[in-house]
């Protein structure tokens, strides 16, 4: 448990430090994106113009910081406006699934997604560092890399895709939950162990011994409950804001991943609104990205403290175990799928 309060008060000073950055750019988590050219528009009155509206896709739950920051965005659009453009607000996968948000995002039939880095994995897996276990020594060196790198990756996947990044913020580090301790990978044999589909951390936790089981997250609670998975892995967050607690009795503090969040736009759409509203939405976004980083600079310490009120048992494994049986089954994923100059980048830092 030393290890990880020294860990949090490391990130609270790292987010201490990328709260005070420029929100432009990835310095500070900001919008990443450069809005492409659009039809002119009159900046003086953002009351005036066509009316629409502005629709937010997301598989997080209707509570915590990320609805929160969909709720803040709402209120300074609606207010900038004076309602001429409403924005809604979609949580708990209302209008589907992850991957069928990206897919709706890409085709421009929805306007705006909240997610992590499941586009990257679906249309640019040569780019999907963020997914991937015990990858970053640290959160200093997770935030490095995004402060040199992210435009970049964001850059990419944009062009693949069409899916723009409105802005990105830190969710928190990645623990196991468990109905047994898990001290050791190997405490892992035969769990039926669910995941995402992607394919990197599911072959990290097969070298622990877990049996995956591929689960859409819309469905986790209840395989939980239900015994269709014995264990999984989110963060604290997440483990709480879904009340994971009711069905699982430990809080492993893996930290496997530094897990980033993100608010995402349909290129598509957005190429049809005027440069004032353009300018309006990053704005909004950027101004979000610092609400969140002034009410929420450390996640883990908050919902770890939530979880445990909730009856959970934190549990602190052997971390430098995981990481050794992690560290040839990444080099050798790092190997065969990503950008070549992708793995010197994130060891050059």
């Amino acid at each position: 448990m030393k290890k990880r309060l020294s860990f949090i008060l490391a990130l609270a000073f790292c987010l201490t430090i990328l709260a005070g950055c420029s929100s432009g750019g990835t310095s500070g988590g900001s919008g990443t994106a450069t809005p492409p050219p659009a039809d002119s528009g009159d900046a003086s009155d953002l009351t005036q113009g066509k009316s629409y509206t502005i629709n937010i896709a997301s598989t997080f739950p209707a509570e915590g910081f990320v609805n929160e920051g969909m709720e803040t965005f709402k209120e300074y659009i609606q207010e900038k406006t004076g309602g001429r453009v409403e924005v809604v607000v979609h949580p708990a996968g209302a209008l589907g699934s992850t991957r069928e948000i990206c897919e709706g995002l890409s085709a421009g039939t929805i306007e705006m997604g909240a997610y992590g880095d499941e586009d990257i994995d679906y249309y640019c897996p040569q780019y999907s560092v963020f997914s991937v276990p015990y990858l970053f020594r640290d959160a200093q060196h997770y935030f490095d890399f995004f402060d040199t790198y992210g435009d970049w990756i964001f850059g990419e996947i944009q062009k693949e895709c069409g899916i723009m990044t409105g802005t990105w913020f830190y969710r928190g580090a990645r623990d196991i939950t468990a109905n047994k301790k898990i001290m050791e990978p190997e405490d892992l044999a035969g769990l039926k162990f669910r995941l995402p589909s992607t394919p990197i951390r599911v072959a990290v936790f097969e070298a622990y011994g877990a049996s995956p089981t591929i689960v859409d997250f819309s469905e986790l609670y209840m395989a939980l409950k239900t015994g269709t998975a014995d264990a999984q892995e989110n963060p604290p967050e997440t483990i709480y804001s879904y009340k994971y607690y009711e069905a699982q009795k430990y809080l492993i503090l893996s930290g496997h991943i530094q897990t980033l969040g993100r608010y995402t736009i349909s290129e598509a759409w957005f190429n049809t609104l005027s440069a004032a509203d353009q300018d309006l939405i990053m704005e909004a976004w950027a101004y979000t990205h610092d609400e969140i980083m002034k009410n929420y600079s450390d996640p883990d310490k908050e919902y770890i403290d939530k979880c445990v009120e909730a009856g959970m048992e934190l549990v602190t494994p052997n971390v430098e175990r995981f990481i050794e049986l992690a560290k040839p089954v990444v080099e050798k994923w790092a190997e065969d799928n990503w950008e070549p100059t992708l793995w010197e980048k994130i060891n050059s830092l």
